[in-house]
């Protein structure tokens, strides 16, 4: 059985300093001018728009929720902002306490236990495509809450809503090799590629091209299918486009705070694993691991932070029920892959 430094996972609660961000101070104005090498533009743009399809979209109606917004903008933060205190107690109480924590134990323990068979490789297959599928889905889920955040426009206050999406975005950017003042780096699926070649000694298409047969990731497209339902839902318990931004807020910051041991006990495990797998046969590319690792426990600030200088104290109950939905199904998630291992024992 694992332990693991409080400190670890719960950074924003010991290190109030940053917990408010500062928003951009205005936006450009652009001026879209028509030149004359466009003759007939305005006719063939007319046309488009007339077209009867164009805004009849029902779906995306439902996805982005323009109705009437549950408060005006003016109201938004005439309220005080979730505290401190609540949102800490709520990451402690929440999920360091949760069933996520604990099947994030089953599953390192299983892995641990690999170290003693023979057909660790075999018995690895369907974790590997789990964790490839698993891994990009959640791009999906980040771009989602911004999405919810967004649509808040006309009914939460700008500097805030700019302030949040800001923090947002950066750890989104990230996945794809963006990174502030550093050059272009390698995709985080690249990452993953890497370090599985490197551990097996095939080409990651060796697990994908059976992903819709043997290899098919059950778990991880249940949990993707969950996730996004409940985002796009409020958790289907809450309607109006702040409740819905309070709650994919919530969501996000259990998702990041949840990462930082999930990718820090795997790094841990792997390591243990690596001489008994391989037996000095192969170097390990560990920096998918490394930048996870490394790199979670600030997604966890950033998530907090989002959530510190956006969320109403008012909707703290709402927060609460958002990191609760994610605990029990990222909890699910992990005790299958658990089960995918201990089941060929």
């Amino acid at each position: 059985m694992k332990t693991i430094e409080v400190s670890r996972i719960r950074p924003a609660c010991l290190s109030k300093d940053g917990a408010r961000a500062h928003a951009i101070s205005s936006a450009r104005a652009t001026r879209v001018e028509r030149k004359s090498g466009r003759a007939g533009a305005g006719t063939r743009t007319q046309a488009i728009s007339n077209r009867p399809e164009k805004f009849a979209s029902s779906d995306f109606a439902s996805l982005v929720d323009l109705a009437a917004a549950d408060i005006p903008e003016t109201h938004h933060l005439q309220e005080q902002v979730i505290s401190e205190d609540t949102l800490c107690k709520l990451e402690i109480g929440v999920l360091d306490s949760g069933e996520g924590m604990k099947a994030l134990r089953r599953f390192n323990d299983a892995l641990d236990s690999l170290a003693w068979r023979e057909d660790w490789e075999s018995a690895l297959e369907p974790v590997w495509a789990e964790m490839a599928y698993n891994l990009e889905s959640f791009n999906p889920v980040f771009t989602a809450c911004m999405l919810k955040v967004q649509c808040t426009l006309g009914s939460s206050d700008y500097v805030a809503r700019d302030a949040c999406l800001q923090s947002l975005i950066q750890p989104l950017a990230g996945e794809y090799g963006l990174h502030e003042n550093e050059k272009l780096d390698k995709t985080h699926r690249e990452l993953f590629s890497d370090f599985y070649t490197s551990v097996t000694g095939r080409p990651l298409s060796h697990i994908l091209g059976k992903s819709s047969t043997t290899l098919k990731p059950r778990a991880g497209q249940l949990l993707f299918a969950q996730m996004m339902k409940d985002i796009g839902s409020g958790g289907g318990v809450f309607d109006g486009p702040l409740q819905q931004a309070s709650y994919a807020l919530g969501y996000n910051l259990a998702v990041e705070y949840l990462a930082n041991p999930e990718k820090t006990w795997l790094l841990d495990s792997f390591q243990r694993l690596s001489n008994a797998m391989l037996e000095g046969k192969a170097k390990v590319d560990w920096k998918f691991l490394e930048v996870h690792a490394l790199g979670e426990k600030e997604h966890a600030e950033i998530g907090h932070r989002a959530v510190s200088v956006f969320v109403p104290q008012a909707h703290a109950r709402i927060v609460q029920r958002a990191m609760e939905d994610h605990d029990r199904d990222f909890a699910a998630y992990y005790n299958q892959l658990a089960r995918l291992i201990e089941e060929t024992a």
